[in-house]
């Protein structure tokens, strides 16, 4: 009967969704007691493209929140994603046409079936969106420029030998080279007779270049060019950097080879590779941090489905640059310098409102040099600046600096317009979730990276329940659990995040998803039971971030949750409250909804209501 009813849901949702939610009123949810208090739906995704009745994702939401009812779900955690951001409501041109009403019948719908909706966003890159020269930015400290013909440019020698392969250069390590996952190649070559040749059908899965670059300057700007050819190939081939200790720097889900930069600006696309093309060239900017080596790989770590699939890599040059996506802040925290080689003299920068002669005017990877200034033809200066941090990580969730009240300022302007759109929600969850890139901005002063970001939630907090006293934080644990990403060394964040938990409230949520989808049932058990019990004695309620598309026929992930609760429990952890359906697929993530429901009412029948 069950099955029966949540067909009857689907299909009448999709066919009228405007006559849903008289239908869906008169269900009841049975209560249970000891059960899972909050039971939600974690929901991703721009509906605000078109209509509701054309827009795909609007649609899906319509129908999960009758599903979600007849599955004994009472809420759905929606995030709507960059495009149909809450912060739409922040910019200066007015939002789609379709996003008020959109949001208004989702808000009616939700509300006759008796699912509460909670925001989620207000994460540390949002208030950039807003307000771009807030975006983290790395320093980028005395990058050598040479004057010629009225301009300063980055003297740019090439930093790699063998760019080119032609010597097969010890340094280039072809580690999966024994078992045909690439190798040295004569027949295809941008340059030269020589080229570096993946094969799509790897014994291991898996195919990686290494170079080990030991001649890497801390806080220096550098840009790395390729060139690449396939022929029938579609293995997942992509660029990662590692810091010192073997401390990820760089990898983009998004883009697995970087998002490039023309004549100074963002290209507007990724850098794609098409499954056959002839050579194609890309480049990618990264900074160095605190780091004075670096570990660069070119991999793939998986096959694809040509088992006849080539890729050819060739010509890989890193060069260092200066005044690439430079950012300033206002007021002015973010300096720029120009000295002479010797840092001897400080030369002025020109500015409308200088009464004397300056020595250089700031460009795009340049500086251009008046024929009055004091900095001659042939000199060499050391410029130093900041670039932005948003090509380190996804292009869309490099965070903002909040050493800044504008930050904040912003964060409270963007729950404003929620808490109006969503007819006064009574809860929120903020988005903090792998933040990659943090504290580098002078303003914050000489802090740890755990007391930078313990001091961004605690104001962050403060700033929302002075407004609103009522309303219910949540935030994911990993950037506050010492079994995640709260540890000494975390991607390009500068300073130990250890002690960032000390910043959130006591009665704010955390919402755990320690150890994901990974199908290692002993280790991510033990791990989430010490995640459980650590935020359990910082007297937190914590909910269980659960499923995260586990393939698995058993659901062995969300098996190891509920195993590990139960010995949590058993070791006097009394305050998880809730489980969340998480999926990341998008509108195809959402087909296991009863059956996740169900798995836990056979496992544990007194944690769901009963139907």
């Amino acid at each position: 009967m069950k099955m029966k009813k949540t067909m009857l849901w689907t299909a009448l949702a999709l066919l009228c969704a405007s006559v849903l939610p008289v239908l869906s009123a008169n269900a009841t949810t049975p209560s249970c007691t000891n059960c899972f208090e909050k039971r939600w739906i974690y929901f991703s995704g721009n509906i605000t493209r078109a209509p509701t009745s054309a827009d795909a994702r609007h649609k899906k939401l319509l129908e999960l929140i009758h599903v979600a009812k007849a599955e004994g779900y009472n809420g759905i955690a929606f995030n709507p994603g960059a495009n149909g951001s809450f912060a739409s409501m922040l910019s200066a041109t007015a939002p789609h046409p379709d996003y008020y009403p959109n949001y208004a019948e989702i808000v009616r719908v939700a509300k006759e079936n008796g699912i509460e909706l909670i925001p989620v966003g207000g994460g540390p890159e949002m208030p950039a969106k807003v307000a771009p020269d807030l975006i983290e930015a790395l320093p980028v400290k005395d990058t050598l420029f040479i004057v010629h013909d009225g301009h300063a440019v980055p003297q740019g020698q090439i930093i790699n030998s063998d760019s080119s392969f032609e010597n097969r250069d010890a340094a280039w390590d072809l580690i999966e080279k024994n078992v045909g996952g690439l190798a040295y190649d004569t027949i295809e070559a941008h340059s030269g007779q020589t080229s570096v040749k993946f094969t799509q059908a790897s014994q291991t899965n898996r195919a990686r270049l290494l170079r080990t670059l030991s001649n890497i300057r801390p806080h220096a700007a550098y840009r790395m060019s390729f060139w690449i050819a396939t022929k029938n190939y579609n293995a997942p081939l992509s660029i990662r950097i590692y810091g010192e200790g073997a401390t990820p720097m760089y990898s983009n889900p998004n883009a697995r080879l970087g998002w490039g930069t023309s004549n100074g600006l963002w290209n507007s696309d990724e850098n794609i590779i098409a499954t056959t093309q002839g050579w194609k060239q890309y480049n990618l900017d990264f900074n160095s941090g605190n780091n004075s080596s670096l570990k660069l790989y070119f991999m793939n770590e998986g096959n694809g489905s040509n088992s006849d699939g080539l890729a050819w890599l060739d010509d890989v040059e890193i060069r260092e640059i200066g005044l690439s996506h430079t950012i300033r802040r206002d007021p002015q925290s973010l300096p720029i310098s120009v000295t002479s080689a010797d840092g001897s003299i400080s030369y002025a920068e020109w500015n409308s409102d200088a009464q004397t002669p300056a020595d250089y005017i700031v460009g795009m990877e340049s500086l251009s040099i008046p024929a009055n200034s004091t900095i001659r033809e042939g000199q060499i200066l050391r410029v130093s600046s900041y670039q932005s941090g948003q090509n380190m990580t996804s292009m869309w969730s490099t965070p903002a600096s909040a050493c800044h009240e504008k930050f904040f300022d912003i964060q409270k302007r963007y729950f404003d317009k929620t808490y109006a759109l969503l007819s006064a929600p009574q809860k929120f969850f903020l988005y903090y979730d792998e933040n990659r890139v943090m504290n580098w901005d002078p303003a914050c002063g000489n802090i740890t990276g755990g007391k930078y970001l313990a001091n961004t939630i605690a104001r962050h907090q403060q700033v929302l329940l002075d407004a609103y006293p009522n309303v219910e934080l949540y935030v994911w644990n990993d950037m506050f659990d010492p079994k995640m990403n709260a540890i000494p060394k975390y991607w390009a964040v500068n300073g130990d995040l250890t002690d960032s938990w000390k910043g959130l409230k006591s009665s704010t949520t955390v919402v755990n998803w320690t150890g994901g989808s990974e199908k290692e049932y002993t280790n991510t058990l033990a791990l989430k039971k010490k995640s459980l019990e650590f935020f359990h004695a910082l007297g937190h309620q914590q909910m269980i971030a659960g499923y995260y598309d586990d393939e698995s026929t058993e659901l062995d992930a969300l098996k190891s949750w509920l195993d590990a609760l139960t010995a949590a429990e058993a070791n006097g952890v009394n305050s998880v409250k809730g489980f969340m359906y998480t999926t990341w697929k998008d509108v195809d993530g959402y087909a296991n909804v009863k059956k996740v429901a169900d798995f836990i009412k056979s496992k544990q029948p007194q944690r769901w209501p009963q139907q």
